[in-house]
């Protein structure tokens, strides 16, 4: 399951926005989502994945914090 194209697809089905508009570089702010709405993608990917993140982990400004994240996190819990 490619990391990427999942949290894309999270992003864009929650939130209405352009599979454009979401690229790696792309921050939650020029995509108009804000802290809250984060914990919220962070939260369905947990399930999607089947992993846990830690709260003190989410410090993330990009798609591909995040991305960089969930791949670190299913590594290190054998997802």
């Amino acid at each position: 399951m490619d990391t990427f194209e999942t949290l894309r697809e999270i992003i864009a089905t929650k939130f209405d926005k352009p599979l454009d508009e979401i690229t790696p570089d792309a921050t939650f702010e020029s995509l108009e989502i804000d802290s809250l709405d984060t914990f919220d993608i962070i939260f369905d990917a947990e399930e999607k994945f089947g992993i846990k993140v830690p709260n003190d982990e989410v410090d993330i400004k990009t798609v591909s914090d995040v991305v960089a994240l969930l791949e670190r996190l299913r590594a290190a819990q054998g997802q």
